[in-house]
């Protein structure tokens, strides 16, 4: 996809039935109207507003479907909303040709290598009652932590070399989360990334504090020697 956002954000249905796709629907007409989607939006137009004449950051194209997220997981009471991940790379992370040097990575760099992901979690997918399974963010996590660092690598592929989760609070189902990730570092074929799930409270115009803070990693993603044999698979 030229442009990740010319996919709309989605109720993956897995259905045809009318009433399944209705209540899919209420979470999209409800979530894509609040004023914190259209704040995040309005993030990602302003980017791709600065960098217009850069078409590198106007073409970004993830080299995944997931189908254990986007298919297995998804529906409702399920992943029942899933918006396009935005992604706010500065050109210099996607020149392939002429790879940023290690100082330009890092929060301390001022630079923009992140990605923002929204979820809408229900009550399929608990482990304790009614709290979302911990295995499930770490999916999450890694998904979205492993394609932000993809594109960090001249072949836009990789694999999870490690992920080391802390669970700070339980994320309770029927809610909306932000995935924010964030590339803190890169070394040759070696790319860490920050990522964060953040609780969404829909009466409150704060999402990034601390109080929000359900679960972060830290995910080693390696772009291996063999990374060509991904492609027969």
């Amino acid at each position: 996809m030229a442009d990740l956002h010319s996919d709309s954000p989605t109720p993956i249905n897995t259905s045809n039935n009318s009433s399944v796709a209705l209540k899919a629907l209420v979470h999209e007409d409800k979530f894509l109207s609040h004023p914190i989607y259209t704040k995040y939006q309005a993030l990602y137009a302003d980017h791709l507003e600065k960098n217009k004449s850069n078409s590198t950051v106007h073409d970004v194209i993830e080299n995944i479907k997931p189908m254990l997220t986007g298919h297995t997981l998804a529906g409702p009471d399920k992943i029942s909303f899933r918006s396009p991940s935005s992604y706010i790379m500065d050109p210099i992370f996607l020149d392939t040709e002429n790879p940023a040097s290690v100082d330009a990575y890092g929060p301390e760099s001022g630079n923009q290598n992140s990605s923002f992901t929204f979820f809408h979690l229900g009550e399929g997918l608990t482990g304790h009652k009614s709290i979302i399974h911990g295995g499930l963010l770490a999916t999450i996590l890694d998904e979205l932590a492993c394609r932000l660092a993809f594109l960090n690598f001249p072949s836009k592929m990789g694999v999870t070399a490690n992920l080391n989760i802390t669970y700070k609070r339980p994320c309770f189902v029927n809610n909306y989360i932000l995935v924010r990730c964030d590339v803190s570092k890169k070394e040759g074929r070696k790319c860490s990334v920050n990522a964060k799930v953040y609780l969404i409270d829909l009466d409150s115009d704060e999402v990034e504090v601390d109080k929000n803070l359900l679960t972060e990693c830290e995910c080693l993603v390696i772009e291996p020697k063999w990374v060509k044999e991904l492609n027969n698979h």
